[in-house]
């Protein structure tokens, strides 16, 4: 199974979109799924419910962080460079969907949905692993 496919399973089983995209990938980052879960349980709902930063992306920034960090404390040897793949996943992401913020993306402040939860999903899923060269 995909990582795009796991996180669509992830979402269709109850996950938020948080959930979904970083529980699909726990174990390329050494993690059991429960901890996974546990770990991105307040990011759904564009941060907390408050319809921010989509939750999927959430998922994936700390997909990527946690793959490109090098863990040591205090170091900033590797912050630079996860800073830009946030932000080129971001671009991408928004370029494809029109936003990063979840209430936008839904329609809540526009009346125009641009893209669905599973979309989003789906597309911040795909575009980690493409990222990661784990397709």
């Amino acid at each position: 199974m995909t990582y795009v496919e796991k996180a669509n399973q992830n979402h269709e089983k109850g996950y938020n979109c948080a959930q979904s995209v970083f529980c699909a990938f726990a174990d390329l980052l050494g993690l059991d799924e429960e901890t996974a879960y546990r770990i991105s349980e307040g990011f759904g709902s564009g941060m907390g419910g408050r319809l921010e930063t989509c939750g999927a992306l959430t998922g994936a920034y700390m997909v990527l962080s946690m793959k490109n960090s090098d863990g040591k404390l205090g170091s900033k040897a590797t912050r630079m460079d996860t800073y830009k793949l946030i932000k080129q996943l971001t671009v991408e992401f928004e370029g494809k969907n029109g936003s990063d913020l979840c209430k936008e993306l839904k329609g809540v402040t526009t009346g125009k949905i641009l893209r669905s939860c599973p979309g989003c999903v789906e597309d911040a899923a795909r575009m980690t692993a493409k990222m990661l060269g784990v397709e």
